[in-house]
């Protein structure tokens, strides 16, 4: 809370001002006022710079623009500044104008005016438009800003406008801002339309919104939805949501959910999603679960979130579990994200493994990781490979790479190479590529 005392100076200077007479006061703030009444009445008299004031004369002066994206910017600009008394003009000018192309910009910018200075109004003449692109693209500037100021005015609107793309947009949009507003109420509406109106689409935009504002909300309400996509899309926006916010909670719930393949699911995600906030527990419970397929399912998708948050705590961790049959999977997941960003500080990590399946699959994911970015590090680190078949190759494709992008360097490191001369001859010959 700001100090509201005064120091004693403040206080002297205070109490001085209000000795002063109110005659002087008066005279104090004319002096101080007199030099900015004079520039402004200046202003006015000599600004031949200052737009013409009627509608009618701006518009005219945009149209007069030589270049026709200035011409257009310019009507756009028209119908922003619009006082609500020029409206009705304005639509009129709009109707008449010759270029459609000026018609269409002066039209949805009048109406999107309109729908900020009175959209019930500005709607109801929307709604009497022909069908087409115009009317679609004047509603989605209006109705936004319309519901925010009086939702079921909105609904009352749209349940008298005829079926077509207006109509069902009208309902999508309608429904987006109600969700953030009253569920309930919005889920009462759509479910008490009559036949005919896009009930499944509104539905589909309540629930996809519902989901990030209230997962736990939500969640019973999901399980009850019948199999498909939508159910399925929507257990994992359930599961993620709800484990960055509360992972003991988002584990129960999946827990209990009736059917294995969703419980499955939402597992994993929670996995992953609590990954994203706190990895080695995340990680932890990833390890525990059953059957092994949702067991690696779930340790893989953690991993991918450790590793970018500190991938050499995660390489540590992953290396060290034991189930050693996720440790490969595990560290080429981890190194796919490290590598590209930290190529020196991977691949010291790589070289410090004993020889073993675990080294050679990581030299591997590195030199795949690293070619596109780095391929000198990958022709490096592919000769490390401990399998000769597989060493030529990997350093074969790297060193192409490496002599399309550094030749000089690239043969300099193929003179000291531990291949014969027939091979490193047949390399060079080659033409570079990638």
């Amino acid at each position: 809370m700001p100090n509201r005392r005064r120091s004693s100076s403040a206080n002297k200077n205070r109490n001085a001002f209000y000795r002063i007479s109110p005659r002087v006061i008066r005279g104090l703030i004319c002096l101080t006022l007199l030099p900015a009444l004079l520039l402004t009445t200046a202003a006015a008299g000599t600004d031949t710079n200052r737009p013409p004031q009627n509608f009618a004369a701006r518009v005219e002066k945009a149209c007069a623009e030589k270049k026709i994206d200035d011409k257009l910017s310019a009507l756009d600009a028209v119908g922003k500044t619009l006082s609500l008394s020029e409206i009705p003009e304005a639509v009129k000018t709009a109707e008449g104008m010759k270029q459609l192309r000026d018609r269409v910009v002066l039209t949805e910018s009048v109406l999107k005016r309109w729908g900020e200075l009175a959209p019930a109004a500005a709607f109801a003449h929307i709604s009497e438009m022909p069908e087409g692109m115009v009317k679609v693209q004047s509603l989605r500037g209006v109705v936004p800003s319309y519901a925010k100021k009086d939702i079921r005015a909105v609904a009352a609107a749209a349940l008298k406008m005829k079926p077509g793309r207006a109509r069902t947009e009208t309902v999508q949009m309608l429904v987006e801002e109600w969700t953030r507003q009253d569920v309930k109420a919005v889920l009462k509406w759509v479910n008490d339309l009559p036949e005919g109106f896009p009930k499944d689409g509104a539905l589909h935009n309540i629930y996809f919104i519902w989901v990030h504002l209230d997962p736990a909300g939500i969640a019973s309400t999901v399980q009850n939805l019948p199999p498909g996509d939508t159910r399925n899309a929507l257990i994992i926006n359930v599961a993620g949501d709800w484990a960055a916010k509360d992972a003991a909670s988002a584990i129960k719930w999946a827990e209990g959910l009736p059917v294995a393949a969703d419980r499955q699911t939402a597992l994993a995600t929670v996995a992953e999603s609590w990954a994203d906030v706190e990895p080695a527990p995340a990680a932890e419970f990833a390890l525990k679960l059953s059957p092994p397929e949702l067991r690696q399912r779930s340790v893989l998708a953690a991993m991918t979130r450790w590793a970018t948050q500190d991938p050499q705590q995660a390489l540590s961790w992953i290396t060290n579990v034991p189930d050693a049959a996720l440790q490969p999977q595990g560290v080429a997941q981890i190194l796919n994200i490290y590598v590209p960003a930290s190529p020196e500080a991977a691949g010291q990590w790589v070289e410090q493994l004993p020889a073993g399946a675990l080294r050679e699959t990581a030299i591997e994911t590195y030199v795949e990781a690293v070619r596109i970015w780095n391929p000198g590090a990958s022709t490096r680190m592919a000769q490390k490979t401990a399998d000769p078949v597989a060493r030529e190759s990997r350093v074969h494709e790297s060193f192409r790479t490496w002599l399309a992008w550094d030749p000089d360097s690239a043969r300099q490191w193929l003179k000291g190479a531990d291949f014969s001369e027939a091979l490193k001859n047949r390399w060079l010959s080659e033409k570079p590529g990638f």
